[in-house]
């Protein structure tokens, strides 16, 4: 089973949202994912997610308009357990 970090940065002004997911981000461990509460797509966050090897998917959102989920890749196969459909 995976753990859930999770950061919602549905009401938080730029470039908090950016520099918060950044902090948890460095601590992820395998095991291990961030599910994001979002009013945007946060791109650069993904640019950040490609150089480092992370996995990332944005989905339609349970309490914000999206919900970003970024996890190790080797973690593919328990978060598509999780959320149908991903990646």
């Amino acid at each position: 089973m995976l753990d859930e970090k999770f950061l919602d940065a549905s009401e938080m002004a730029a470039p908090m949202p950016f520099v918060q997911a950044l902090s948890l981000l460095a601590e992820l461990r395998p095991g291990e994912y961030l599910r994001m509460a979002h009013r945007m797509i946060p791109y650069p966050l993904f640019d950040y997610c490609n150089e480092r090897k992370l996995e990332y998917r944005a989905q339609p959102g349970e309490t914000a308009k999206y919900d970003i989920l970024i996890w190790h890749k080797q973690d593919t196969d328990m978060i598509s357990r999780l959320f149908r459909g991903a990646p």
